[in-house]
């Protein structure tokens, strides 16, 4: 008997698996009516149907109140005219009612009744042309309200389906999609759709991973049919849409759309003779006295009705733009407002709001903000404004800078304006140095980021500003030559690469450091064979002598190149050499420290080489002498992301040649430098004790002191704060220095996304997330030339308010879902040095007690209607104040200044 069952088991699985496959097949043939078993819309028939459609609105809390509404109602389906496969569907929506969230009612969900602008709109039937289950066209009523119009292309777009398994690309009111069809039955199917696009609604984004946005969207709709498999027993269709911020997801909230369309009764109605369909749809309009317009089932916005003018907005907000409350929350709230009221405005709008007396000190916080509107006109009028070959005075020349910078900063730049900043650049001759260095900085940032957030490095563009950059730099001669290198580190060009090896190896030395820092900003993956190779000679001064600071970015790229163990065993053995640059030893040393401290499997490779080489594996060695530093402290870590602060100090006789002080976020093994604050001095030798054990392997520079920032990846115009030492005594015997002054102040949008997402339910919903920093930089320093020593105070104060709403705008209901979330951080970096004898440096970095809020607001209305429901949740969390230990060094010098 056994090998009996096991034939008809053999054969049993075989016939199942057979008909699995088959049966899509078979429901396609009957759909194209080669099959008489399906025959969906038989014409002179009339389908009844239930419907129902649902939209809610939420944040991410488990078990948070939500909002929203659903609509109810009868379609009634009749197929009047039937020609080889094409039919004419005429489509009823009887008796839609709204049902809105309640406090006080008692029905599952919380959903009401409640009248609205949708009972009383003018509601005659509409026409759908239907093909082997395609939606030809839609015919819709002339004259009928867009929030109508849209609920109807929302019930049109489920009809449009095929029953067979396969991958299509459909368009219909999710927008322009993939569609995969599944079948789970003969009598019942799924379709998804992936990848809906709407490229005619606005659509702006941040390309970053970690100061992007992340939309996750999810749609399904399950078709089933009857028995005898003649008419379409039930359709539900259910989406969801999730809008988070990447660097921390709790911020976000989500949308549960849904419709259901339930079989009542089937029943014999009339028909409409015709040679053609439009023959048919012609005849139908004369009989009901309709003008039928014809539509595709994509949805249209509906646009606000309560939008405010720039210049009256201005005047609502403009105590919160004041210079003094910069760094603070104040004026990042203002900020997200005027962007968002500003890309709308006209050039009339624009120009009264600059030319109001009653603006005149709020205006390099206006030329930020229309920095990052960034449209045609807001562009025209600035320029109009402020004329780059002819300004008129410093004022200008300060707000132009501002301007620039936020071009500069802005996450999706214009095309067009960097076009127009380069025809401007290249034609007029006279522009004043200091404007004519931001433009070509502001234009090497705005095409990087242009070609990323296209996703092409290849973009003609690219290669145009590349070549502008390095004719100029050609051209130039000493000095003027600089602002070339910083140019070419905010374009990050791959092809740029050759060039900067050529000065490293070629240049003077400062043209070789600023080669080395381009180098570095550009992503690690760039840095090939030959790029490694001109770091290793540089650090190891093979070919020639470098500027100690070459040789400590090249230690920095060779360490975070993953290097090999014959090029870490050189790194470390570097300590035991006689080179008498003992602050390049020191930082390599800090550097390798840091890096190991942060990847364990990098430190066993340190250990396992310093373990096998007594001469490395003992005190003196790796305690070297000098006071640079290198370290990371965390100052944020989360599920979402870490934060990180890295500060790098390069010490030369004691004062600090180079340091930065970085603010880093990494999520998932992607970095984004948020801020980065450099310090750079040169020719201060003097002032100091002198150091003979130091190697002094560089020309003699002039005395200089300055500061450069980058922001949000791009590095502006370095500001210098002396030049030559009668500037530098100047400041000392007056003490301007010591009184804390203001070094920068900008409004900057870390976070920016506008996307209007098309539901099936035939509502469009806008998905809105900004987030700005109001940043101000001030400082002071005393030096006492008597008691030979020097205390400087660097402070970093931010507002940074971030805003996010979910919205459904109909004229007859009205839905959204609003988050906000503040802080107000600060970094305060505290110098102090005496060199009364031997050379002391004591560091101090903190971070302040700050308050993280996190706000949500629910709403509901309906207009011309006192209904209206308020959901609020508020949330406070205290972020304790910090010093961050640096290393037993700098400890040790501080007890012995402060003793």
């Amino acid at each position: 008997m056994l090998p009996l069952f096991n034939s008809y088991s053999t054969l049993y699985t075989l016939f199942t698996w057979y008909l699995g496959m088959c049966y899509g097949f078979v429901l396609l043939s009957s759909a194209s009516g080669q099959n008489g078993d399906i025959k969906l819309f038989d014409i002179g028939t009339l389908v009844s149907y239930k419907f129902h459609s649902t939209v809610i609105l939420n944040d991410r809390d488990v078990g948070a109140k939500d909002v929203g509404f659903y609509i109810d109602g009868i379609v009634d389906i009749q197929t009047v005219w039937e020609k080889d496969n094409e039919k004419l569907l005429k489509v009823e929506l009887n008796s839609p009612q709204l049902h809105i969230k309640s406090r006080s009612s008692h029905s599952p969900g919380g959903f009401t009744p409640h009248s609205s602008k949708l009972e009383s709109f003018p509601n005659k039937p509409f026409l759908i042309a239907w093909n082997n289950g395609k939606i030809e066209k839609v015919l819709l009523p002339k004259g009928e309200p867009l929030s109508l119009v849209n609920l109807k292309k929302g019930v049109s777009s489920l009809f449009q389906f095929q029953i067979s398994n396969g991958q299509y690309s459909e368009t219909d009111t999710s927008g322009h999609c993939t569609v995969t069809y599944s079948s789970l039955s003969p009598s019942k199917l799924v379709k998804s759709k992936t990848d809906c696009s709407s490229l005619d609604l606005p659509f702006v984004r941040n390309p970053d991973k970690i100061l992007g946005t992340r939309v996750d969207s999810s749609r399904q709709t399950e078709y089933k049919l009857n028995v005898g498999n003649s008419y379409i027993k039930s359709i539900k269709a259910k989406e969801t849409h999730g809008m988070y911020l990447n660097a921390n997801e709790e911020l976000g909230g989500y949308i549960e759309a849904s419709q259901l369309l339930d079989f009542i009764k089937s029943e014999p109605t009339e028909t409409v003779e015709g040679d053609s369909i439009d023959d048919v749809i012609e005849k139908i309009s004369v009989s009901y006295g309709v003008v039928y317009t014809q539509e595709t089932l994509l949805t249209e916005r509906e646009l606000s009705e309560d939008a405010t003018s720039f210049s009256k907005q201005v005047d609502k907000l403009r105590h919160l733009l004041k210079s003094q409350d910069l760094g603070t929350l104040k004026g990042g709230k203002a900020f997200i407002l005027l962007v968002n009221t500003g890309r709308n405005a006209t050039k009339v709008d624009i120009s009264k709001t600059l030319e109001s007396n009653k603006n005149k000190n709020i205006l390099p916080q206006l030329y930020d903000i229309l920095g990052y509107i960034q449209t045609k006109d807001t562009h025209e009028v600035v320029m109009s404004k402020l004329n780059i070959a002819h300004l008129k005075n410093k004022e200008e020349e300060d707000l132009c800078e501002r301007y620039l910078w936020a071009l500069s900063f802005s996450s999706h730049p214009n095309q067009n304006i960097i076009e127009d900043l380069i025809k401007k650049y290249t034609v007029n001759s006279k522009i004043v140095q200091k404007v004519k260095e931001t433009v070509v900085l502001t234009i090497a940032s705005m095409t990087r980021r242009l070609a990323t957030l296209q996703k092409n490095n290849q973009l003609k563009l690219v290669k145009e500003v590349e070549q502008l950059i390095i004719e100029e730099l050609e051209k130039a001669k000493g000095e003027d030559r600089y602002v070339f290198f910083q140019a070419l580190k905010n374009l990050q060009s791959e092809s740029s690469i050759p060039h900067l090896l050529k000065y490293i190896s070629n240049g003077a030395l400062k043209e070789g450091a600023l080669a080395f820092k381009a180098l570095k900003s550009f992503r690690p993956t760039l840095w090939n064979k030959d790029v490694l190779k001109v770091a290793e000679k540089a650090f190891f001064q093979l070919d020639r002598k470098y500027d100690s600071s070459s040789r400590t970015i090249a230690a920095d790229m060779l360490i975070e190149a993953d290097p090999s163990d014959r090029l870490l065993k050189d790194l470390l053995n570097f300590l035991l050499s006689p080179d008498a640059a003992f602050e390049v030893k020191q930082h390599l040393f800090q550097r390798i420290r840091m890096v190991a401290d942060g990847n364990p499997y990098f430190k066993q490779r340190v250990q396992d080489i310093i373990r096998k080489n007594d001469r490395l594996n003992n005190y003196s060695t790796l305690a070297p002498k000098g006071l640079s530093t290198a370290l990371m402290r965390y100052f944020l870590k989360s599920p979402s992301v870490n934060g990180s602060l890295v500060s790098i100090q390069e010490i030369k006789s004691g004062i600090v040649k180079r340091g930065t002080v970085n603010l880093v976020l990494d999520k998932d093994g992607t970095f984004s430098e948020l801020f980065s604050l450099g310090i750079f001095s040169t020719g201060l030798n003097s002032f100091m004790s002198s150091n003979a054990d130091e190697a002094d392997d560089e020309v003699e520079e002039s005395t200089t002191a300055g500061m450069e920032l980058t922001v949000l990846g791009t590095q502006i115009r370095p500001f210098v704060f002396f030049e030559g030492q009668g500037e530098l005594m100047g400041h000392v015997w007056s003490g301007t220095g010591s009184e804390k002054t203001t070094a920068f102040q900008v409004l900057a949008l870390l976070y920016d996304h506008l996307e209007y997402l098309r539901l099936g339910t035939g509502f469009v919903a806008e998905l809105s997330l900004r987030g700005a920093t109001s940043f101000d930089l001030s400082g002071k320093i005393d030096i006492s030339l008597w008691n030979r020593n020097a205390e400087s105070l660097v402070e970093k104060s931010a507002g940074i308010v971030i805003t996010g709403s979910i919205k459904i705008d109909t004229s007859f209901v009205k839905s959204q879902m609003e988050f906000s979330s503040s802080v107000e951080p600060k970094l305060n970096l505290q110098t102090n040095i005496d060199f009364s004898s031997n050379v002391h440096l004591c560091m101090r970095l903190s971070q302040p007690e700050s308050v993280f809020r996190h706000n949500i607001f629910k709403t509901e209305r309906i207009p011309g209607s006192k209904h209206k429901l308020r959901i609020s949740k508020y949330k406070i969390n205290t972020l304790p104040g910090r010093t961050y230990a640096l290393n037993k060094k700098n400890s040790d010098m501080c007890n012995a200044i402060f003793s």
